[in-house]
């Protein structure tokens, strides 16, 4: 006879995200989910099979909680609100960030494609960049191109924060240093055709 569950499907999701936002993926166990809903293990490999079934939600969950840092307006401009959030989600979400982006120490590949992200951002973030007075005439694969490079540039900070190897725990140093970097990448797509003859 199987073991009784005493719980759903959603509480048990979220106590597991639970865990993974307080302690990390690699403490999330069979085990560590019994004791956060106050049962054996026995209905836990029960409901779930396996506990890699359980990745693909964490990664969905994940990913929303991220996307609403990167929504919460901050500055009054979606363009650097979205690089101030995704950097707060670094700072504040140590272990999900870490989930998603890096590697574990068996090799494993990262949850969410750099790839993903890209045309997450190409396809959110490009329409309302159109709305900014600073970006007024710029074409689509300008806007691309600052979408990229300012990625780039935010991911590189978010992982400094993430890793504590670097002290930037100053919220208006890190939003100045991407407004400062932000205006020299948008004059750099906005006199492209300039720079690429110097370097010719």
């Amino acid at each position: 006879m199987p073991p009784e569950i005493t719980f759903t499907k959603e509480k048990l999701l979220e106590a597991a995200f639970k865990i993974m936002r307080r302690r990390g993926r690699d403490k999330l166990t069979a085990r560590s989910l019994a004791r956060e809903l106050k049962c054996s293990t026995m209905p836990i490999y029960s409901y779930l099979k396996s506990m890699k079934n359980l990745d693909q939600d964490m990664a969905r969950r994940a990913v929303a909680l991220m996307l609403k840092y990167q929504t919460t307006p901050r500055t009054g401009r979606t363009f650097y609100d979205m690089g101030l959030g995704y950097i707060q989600f670094a700072k504040k979400e140590r272990h999900l960030f870490r989930y998603l982006f890096v590697p574990d120490k068996a090799g494993s590949p990262r949850r969410v494609p750099a790839t993903a992200m890209r045309d997450f951002a190409f396809s959110n973030l490009v329409p309302r960049m159109k709305a900014d007075p600073q970006l007024k005439g710029l074409n689509e694969e300008q806007m691309q191109g600052i979408v990229t490079k300012m990625w780039i540039f935010t991911h590189g900070i978010a992982v400094l924060v993430n890793n504590r190897s670097f002290d930037l725990d100053n919220d208006a140093f890190i939003e100045e240093l991407l407004a400062e970097t932000g205006f020299c990448v948008i004059e750099g797509e906005k006199n492209k055709p300039m720079v690429n003859r110097r370097q010719s």
